[in-house]
């Protein structure tokens, strides 16, 4: 279990220094199970979960956005897991930090494009069904690949069709 607390004291963990944040405004708790909750320590003017004020103790997921004061908490950075070799590690694979991949920022599209290209076409469309469900800013991208993958396997198929059949007329 990990408890992270927030507010204007210096012996917060999180220090936010606002008039409006009270000295021990509230805290967020992480459940041994990856769950969050979030307790407002009766906070002279209020802590906000996605605009709405919250009173006491409630869950919360990856994607709530916290406000207290004139400051919107980046709540889920503070529950970031480090290995013992310093590398970070995301047990919660619904959100919060998760290590960059070699293929993202349009990989994936990028990936099965240039294969679709290349007519390696296989590896096109595979790469283009994934790039589909990962890279939601790069889906042309992907599409694209994953059309040229299947265009170029379909003409390799009938230039091989072709091939074989004019060689069983010899």
């Amino acid at each position: 279990m990990k408890i992270i607390k927030i507010g204007r004291s210096s012996n917060n963990d999180v220090v936010i220094d606002d008039r409006n944040v009270t000295r021990y405004h509230c805290q967020i708790i992480e459940d041994d199970y990856g769950h969050y909750r979030l307790i407002d320590l009766k906070s002279t003017n209020g802590t906000y979960i996605n605009g709405n004020r919250r009173h006491g103790e409630v869950n919360i997921n990856k994607t709530d956005i916290v406000r207290i004061g004139n400051s919107t908490i980046p709540w889920q950075s503070y529950f970031t897991k480090t290995g013992g070799d310093g590398t970070i590690v995301n047990p919660d694979p619904s959100g919060g930090y998760t290590p960059p991949s070699p293929l993202k920022g349009g990989g994936f599209g990028i990936a099965s494009l240039v294969l679709g290209i290349l007519g390696i076409h296989i590896l096109a469309i595979v790469f283009g069904v994934i790039g589909f469900q990962r890279d939601r800013k790069n889906r042309g991208l992907a599409i694209a690949g994953f059309v040229l993958g299947c265009v170029w396997f379909l003409i390799v198929i009938i230039y091989y069709s072709v091939i074989i059949s004019a060689f069983a007329n010899f």
